[in-house]
């Protein structure tokens, strides 16, 4: 489950790019290179450096392959959600590539959709971490210096308890400078 959660988390922060989206070519794929040149093309980042804390919470889980008692428990934990802090740097704000996202390398991610408009941003991607899981994210929210907020729709399949869907929230605040 903590894994869902981290790639939950891939759209960590951004604010200000072209309205055309990131897929140059119009393959409906966005390519590493369109990722990061559309994310240089938006500019700096309204968003302040410093450590930022995100709480990920679900509050609708659909999961028919799990016991209903497991699942009770599932919905319970993913309900008060995962609390993770991370350093935003300065030279993340001023240029910020497409590697910002956080989904590591080894989640194996594509972006179909990626459009930043003014404080709005939407993603939708797809990882495969693992064997046969894919996880398939759809998120979009409003940003601020200090705070951001997304929804996030996520969909997994290839996990040992068959297809798991879940509804949530991504909230994002500045808890100060990053540790020395």
């Amino acid at each position: 489950m903590r894994k869902f959660l981290i790639l939950g988390v891939a759209a960590l922060a951004i604010s200000a790019c072209s309205e055309k989206g990131a897929d140059a070519d119009g393959d409906g794929k966005i390519s590493d290179a369109e990722a990061t040149a559309e994310m240089a093309d938006g500019g700096s980042m309204a968003m302040k450096p410093g450590e930022w804390e995100v709480k990920i919470s679900f509050n609708k889980i659909d999961a028919p392959g799990i016991p209903a008692e497991l699942q009770g428990k599932m919905k319970e934990q993913m309900g008060k959600g995962m609390i993770q802090k991370s350093c935003l740097t300065q030279k993340q704000v001023d240029k910020p590539g497409g590697d910002f996202f956080g989904a590591p390398a080894e989640a194996n991610c594509t972006f179909e959709e990626l459009k930043r408009t003014g404080d709005s941003m939407k993603v939708a991607m797809t990882c495969k971490p693992a064997g046969n899981m894919t996880i398939k994210s759809k998120m979009d929210g409003k940003f601020a210096a200090e705070t951001y907020t997304m929804n996030i729709n996520q969909n997994t399949e290839g996990t040992p308890m068959g297809t798991v869907k879940m509804t949530g929230k991504i909230e994002g605040k500045r808890v100060g400078d990053c540790p020395a």
